[in-house]
């Protein structure tokens, strides 16, 4: 009896070790990519506080160079943002789009005169925030300007708790370990973006595949990437033009997949590339990346119409206006924000204060197009923990709200900041990028 008490007593301390050491068990408790360890803005493990302000749980505050809307990755105590800076020196505007190319007009509300940039990274201490270091991984006139609320380092970077990818578009792929040292890089050739809207899709990582969206004026391709050497596993050409989604990898029956948001939505296996199915029906111009989850792909868009898709898996071929096409909303859709589909519910975020709340499965509303308090724009997708819904807006206030099926404010906290960038979160507190600083707010502990 007592060897068979120690056997099991063994078991249980391997298994334990064993989930302790998965890494789908770390990220959790971390913020490795775009949307957080759960691709949906969800922090399961986390609690952060519910009201915050420059004198309230805030337990650090730190400049940072430069500009940049990429969400802060964090991983153990570090954290990791993508930063341009703009650089005070003349350069000539490369001319590296083909004459001819479609779309490229006057836009009024991108800026027409730019500097030189150094595109870099800033690795901050979590506990502290203190900069632990900064790697300037290039520097180069760009081609285009960018849309006002946007900038030249809005693609956020993703980790898989040993290296650190960070994207720039047009300027390279990178590769890093947590010291900043580069492992390597890859140079991609120049995206010529509609109207000169700026660039701003994030990379995917599952696995060693790393998966990028290049959606612009000339020829659109999903490409594929080798995370241990960057050399290309497959690439895909696209039907597209400008989009700024990022894409989302999931399992579906024992197969590993990759959607992309666009005119149309697109599904790819994800070892080989293969088109799997697609849906037509979206808007152009699509930012928000897709969810998933309920046996079901929920894409939104919201430029010049309202859309939204919940496409049944499990299918092959052009499913536009079929059956599955599960059910359909045409509005209350975001814009920028992505959808949040958290447990039953799927929760809309209209870039002018709208809030919406559906069942997942069949669409019925909740509540449809509830106006938050005050007149407030936002960029930023929702994030949720404890049962809790944060909603950044431009200006800095933030609505927080009980998630559930009825509307319930619980705080409005107020910062003194642009805000653009999503917040991360991680343990008991809460990230924050403006266009200034990165804050941490903390909830206190008893």
């Amino acid at each position: 009896m007592k060897k068979l008490i120690v056997g099991l007593l063994l078991v249980a301390l391997v298994s334990c070790r064993l989930m302790a050491d998965n890494p789908a068990n770390k990220a959790q408790k971390n913020w490795p990519q775009w949307r957080g360890p759960t691709w949906n803005g969800v922090a399961a493990q986390a609690d952060p506080p519910v009201t915050w302000s420059e004198t309230e749980n805030l337990k650090w505050k730190t400049p940072l160079p430069g500009k940049g809307w990429a969400t802060p990755i964090i991983w153990g105590d570090r954290i990791f943002v993508l930063i341009a800076i703009p650089q005070n020196k003349e350069l000539p505007v490369p001319d590296v789009i083909p004459p001819g190319t479609p779309r490229i007009n006057p836009h009024p509300r991108v800026i027409t005169s730019w500097k030189p940039q150094e595109f870099g990274i800033v690795c901050v201490d979590r506990s502290t925030g203190r900069p632990l270091w900064r790697r300037i991984v290039h520097e180069a006139m760009p081609h285009q300007g960018h849309h006002r609320k946007g900038g030249y380092a809005s693609a956020s970077p993703v980790t898989d708790g040993r290296y650190l990818y960070s994207y720039f578009g047009s300027f390279g792929l990178y590769c890093h370990d947590f010291e900043g040292q580069l492992i390597w890089k890859k140079e991609l050739a120049p995206l010529a973006i509609e109207d000169s809207l700026g660039e701003g899709s994030s990379p995917a990582l599952s696995g060693n595949t790393l998966v990028i969206i290049v959606d612009h004026e000339l020829q659109s391709y999903v490409v594929a990437i080798d995370k241990r050497t960057g050399e290309e596993i497959w690439k895909q050409n696209r039907d597209e033009t400008s989009n700024w989604s990022t894409p989302r990898i999931f399992t579906h029956a024992d197969r590993q997949q990759v959607v992309v948001n666009g005119k149309t939505v697109r599904c790819y296996d994800l070892g080989s590339g293969e088109l799997l199915w697609q849906c037509s029906g979206q808007s152009e111009g699509a930012i928000p990346m897709p969810a998933v989850g309920h046996e079901l792909v929920f894409a939104t868009s919201g430029f010049r119409k309202d859309t939204l898709h919940a496409i049944s898996l499990g299918h092959r071929g052009d499913l536009t206006d079929s059956s599955h096409v599960v059910w359909s909303l045409n509005r209350g859709t975001p814009y920028v924000p992505c959808p949040m589909l958290w447990g039953d519910e799927i929760y809309l975020l209209e870039d002018r204060s709208f809030f919406s709340c559906l069942r997942a499965v069949d669409g019925t509303p909740h509540y449809l197009k509830h106006r938050l308090p005050g007149t407030l724009n936002f960029s930023a997708s929702p994030v949720g923990a404890a049962g809790r819904i944060y909603l950044l807006s431009e200006n800095g206030k933030t609505v927080v709200l009980e998630r559930g099926t009825n509307i319930k404010i619980l705080a409005i906290n107020e910062l003194d900041e642009t805000f653009y960038a999503s917040p991360a979160i991680v343990g008991n507190a809460i990230y924050l990028r403006g266009d200034k600083h990165l804050f941490c707010f903390e909830k206190a502990s008893h």
